[in-house]
């Protein structure tokens, strides 16, 4: 082969890579298309030695190599293929103002030339690429107009659908798509322009698009991907007769198309769908019985957070209630009811142990996503539906020994705590907590509920009852305190008792730390002078100067003409989770809602920020509360 046709060829494997434009796409031609009559064998050099720098990337001795045949031939076929190639080499680096500029100096009397087209194909791609749609349409509608090589006609059709695209007309852009792939375009081509197809039947077409649509592709290419679009667009509307319509055409005749498993899994869950009301909402609280004062008050924030009597802003949320009567046979049909009967998404509640237990064991067994309100040890790990936002002991015991050993450089600490259940529960976890961390435990001594004098127990806590000596002398005896702080989890009523006590026995001095059942301002009702200093953890704060929590307690007044205390703000939180994620998430199923749910972070709730974190229960940052001068005031 002589040198000039090794050239040739070379510049042809050059003019290829203008695909960089056009689709990505290598455009295939003859090399005996370009003629280089008249060119120097000096000339035909200089394009060989600016395609290898082109190749090599390396893009300004290329431009400088053609700059240098057009200072010698400002003219003629050498200019036009200078000026053809500097453009390409514009396009590579993205510089497609200059490109357009180059392109723009081809000179007159080659339009005949096959490559000519290219040359406005390349036109056409940086004009797009500017934003300039308008003129890169009207250079494609002329193009098209006239004969073009047959390996470029679909170069120019999918760049039209391109074109289109961008301006949003997107049903001619796949018009325009479906003639590129009528034209036979090359494999990388074709892959391309089937991707820019099914991406616009996904999610670039209205329903009634869709539908005019299937009337003209109701088999072949690509049929199957506008049947689950379809399919996907029905359902969206909650139209699940013709979805499943759709779906079943599909997946009968699909069975080997790349979205045939995806429309199994939508086939399965419009199943899903159809069993719930995504804006129903369920309540299970006890309503009569021993507990009805609080299921009572507790149901009032629920509603509250539901917005159902909300004038201002109109709410999709429907709710549902049952009474639990605090009876766990009772708890277990009214979740039985709200799933089956009024086909609730999710349900919030109850309260008490037992009932709470059995609730999510049937919520579990019905796979309907629960947010409890109880302390019940352990509830969450009843299954994957089952959540809790209340809160536990174990988060109160951790948030106060941290604060006292790494705040207060407390290590040995005393526990005074009433002989019932939930003193058991809050000595065992304070006593874990405090060896966990370091701590020593120094004393601890248990009472009756029912007692109102203490003094023994105080006497056992500081050897006071083993002081005989002091009996016999007749003097005062004096505590032994090697404690540094006391544990009291009691009510704030019992506490009230407690602390004038310590005090009456010499007990002075020591950091009194209690749970949120302290948070009351009946705290402060008696001699609230020797509880000055101690501190408690709780969620809630009635005095918080944050706008959402005043706002909160605002309308709560407003709505129930009185103020909420933590266990309303928790119910009231775990509503608005539930509420919010069905109405602004995509969540249409109780797995959609349960998933949510796991992966909720950082909601910024009356009770502070809130996140699951995929265990089930609420993990939120305590505030931590002192009396402060007669008053309770946060400290953290």
């Amino acid at each position: 082969m002589r040198k000039p046709q090794k050239i040739l060829c070379a510049l042809y494997a050059a003019l290829m890579l203008f695909a960089i434009g056009c689709a990505g796409v290598p455009i295939q031609r003859e090399s005996s298309r370009i003629v280089f009559e008249g060119m120097s064998e000096e000339v035909i050099q200089t394009f060989d030695s600016a395609y290898e720098a082109f190749r090599e990337k390396r893009f300004d001795r290329a431009i400088a190599l053609y700059k240098s045949i057009l200072e010698r031939f400002p003219s003629g076929r050498a200019a036009y293929l200078s000026h053809l190639k500097s453009g390409e080499v514009f396009i590579a680096r993205e510089e497609y103002d200059r490109a357009i500029e180059e392109l723009k100096l081809i000179p007159d009397g080659f339009e005949e030339d096959p490559i000519h087209a290219e040359a406005r194909c390349m036109l056409a791609l940086s004009y797009l690429r500017l934003g300039m749609n308008e003129t890169s349409e009207d250079i494609c509608k002329e193009l098209l107009s006239r004969k073009v090589p047959s390996y470029l006609k679909p170069e120019i059709e999918s760049l039209m659908g391109d074109t289109l695209l961008e301006s949003g007309r997107n049903r001619a852009a796949f018009d325009w798509y479906m003639e590129s792939l009528k034209s036979k375009p090359g494999t990388k081509l074709k892959k391309s322009v089937k991707k820019k197809i099914e991406d616009i039947i996904a999610d670039g077409l209205s329903l009634d698009q869709l539908q005019e649509m299937k009337k003209d592709y109701w088999w072949g290419y690509p049929s199957g991907y506008l049947l689950y679009a379809l399919a996907v667009a029905s359902c969206d509307i909650r139209n699940f007769e013709k979805a499943d319509e759709y779906l079943n055409r599909f997946l009968s005749g699909h069975k080997e198309h790349p979205l045939f498993e995806k429309g199994e899994t939508l086939h399965r869950r419009i199943a899903s769908m159809k069993l719930v009301n995504h804006y129903a909402i369920g309540c299970v609280l006890p309503l009569t019985g021993k507990h009805a004062t609080y299921g009572n008050r507790v149901l009032d924030a629920v509603i509250l957070a539901s917005g159902i009597f909300n004038l201002e802003h109109d709410s999709p949320i429907q709710l549902f209630i049952e009474d639990s009567k605090c009876d766990p046979d009772t708890t277990r049909e009214a979740v039985r009811r709200l799933a089956g009967e009024h086909h609730v998404i999710g349900i919030i509640g109850p309260l008490g142990s037992a009932a709470a237990l059995e609730a999510a064991k049937e919520a579990q067994e019905l796979g309907v996503p629960i947010i409890t309100l109880t302390q019940k040890k352990d509830i969450t790990e009843t299954g994957d539906y089952v959540f809790r936002d209340f809160l536990t002991g174990d988060m109160q015991v951790k948030a106060l020994v941290t604060y006292s050993i790494d705040n207060l450089g407390i290590k040995n600490f005393a526990i005074l705590y009433p002989d019932d259940n939930y003193g058991r529960k809050m000595m065992n976890l304070f006593w874990d907590e405090v060896l966990w961390q370091g701590g020593q435990i120094r004393g601890v001594e248990s009472y009756s509920s029912k007692h109102t004098d203490f003094g023994k127990e105080i006497k056992a806590l500081t050897g006071l009852n083993l002081s005989g000596k002091d009996k016999i002398s007749g003097e005062k005896p004096i505590p032994i305190v090697n404690f540094d702080a006391l544990f009291i989890p009691d009510s704030y009523s019992t506490v009230n008792m407690i602390a004038p006590q310590l005090a009456f026995y010499d007990v002075i001095g020591v950091q009194l730390l209690g749970t949120s059942i302290w948070n009351s301002q009946d705290l402060l009702k008696k001699e609230s002078k020797y509880l000055e200093g101690a501190i408690f953890t709780d969620c809630f704060s009635m005095d918080s100067a944050c706008p959402k929590v005043r706002n909160f307690i605002d309308r709560f007044y407003v709505a129930c003409g009185r103020e909420p205390d933590n266990m309303e703000a928790l119910a009231y939180d775990a509503t608005k989770i539930m509420a919010d994620l069905i109405t602004e998430d995509y969540v249409e199923t109780r797995d959609d809602l349960k998933d949510s749910l796991l992966c909720l972070e950082d909601y910024p709730g009356i009770t502070g920020v809130t996140s699951f974190s995929g265990t089930g229960d609420a993990g939120k940052p305590l505030y931590m509360f002192t009396v402060m001068d007669g008053k309770i005031v946060q400290i953290r």
